[in-house]
């Protein structure tokens, strides 16, 4: 910014920080379901969250775990009435994701023949929702997939579907920059940033990451409550459920996953 920044103080200013760091072992748990396919049961289609945060997590991970949590009821539902997945359906809860990605990767490793041979799709979601605007990343064999899911869902404030609305967001920002390719909203390329990691990049499985961003500057902080996700995220929650609805869809999608 168009001004001088200033960072420090006089001699006569003196700081004292102590740390306080625990070091000890702990016993990390993964919670793991699994639905069995009626077709294909040897395809697996495995969805990943972590449930561990920093401080109270209720952007990353909580909203994400919230929209797990609810896609599993909604096919305890179904499965009640008697449907089962073409394809078999694993549901992970990670623990420790923010000390190195360990539990996704130590479940990931243990289990690496048969992902390498059967997993069709990692589908991870870590931040489900931080505000109302879709994003998305994968690898590019998905790009289809996701973007005809989010045809099938209603955008909560607009009433328009997550894709039209994904679509308008994208335009208004690509206003801005002639190179971009104002056709179809971006999905980004998975970086090495959450679950997806061991899956993706150590194993070859395809996956994706996405939810629904916004203005969000309370990461990782103490501040990243369920009064700021009250008040500020998703006030009403209804993103919360969007999130799950895409979520759920994507898993079962005949014929496309």
């Amino acid at each position: 910014m168009p001004l001088a920044y200033h960072v420090g103080g006089t001699p006569d200013v003196k700081v004292r920080l102590k740390t306080d760091m625990d070091y000890k072992q702990r016993t990390i748990w993964d919670v793991v379901a699994r639905i069995d396919g009626s077709q294909d049961k040897d395809r697996w289609v495995v969805l990943g969250n972590h449930r561990d945060a920093w401080v109270f997590g209720a952007v990353d991970p909580n909203s994400g775990t919230a929209a797990m949590l609810e896609v599993a009821r909604g096919y305890g539902e179904l499965l009640k009435k008697g449907w089962t997945p073409k394809r078999t359906i694993i549901l992970c809860s990670w623990d420790a994701e923010e000390y190195g990605l360990i539990g996704s990767t130590e479940w990931a490793e243990e289990n690496a023949d048969e992902l390498r041979e059967k997993a069709v799709a990692y589908l991870n979601v870590d931040v489900a929702v931080s505000g109302g605007t879709f994003g998305a990343s994968s690898v590019p064999s998905l790009w289809k997939l996701i973007r005809d899911v989010t045809r099938e869902v209603k955008d909560p404030k607009t009433g328009k579907t997550i894709y039209q609305q994904w679509q308008d967001h994208a335009g208004e920002s690509n206003s801005t920059n002639e190179a971009a390719d104002k056709s179809e909203a971006r999905i980004g390329a998975l970086g090495s940033r959450s679950d997806y990691t061991p899956f993706l990049q150590h194993l070859g499985v395809p996956s994706t990451d996405m939810g629904f961003n916004g203005d969000y500057g309370v990461y990782h902080s103490a501040y990243d409550s369920f009064y700021w996700m009250d008040h500020f995220g998703d006030p009403s929650f209804v993103y919360h459920v969007a999130a799950a609805q895409l979520w759920g869809t994507l898993a079962i999608a005949p014929g496309r996953c």
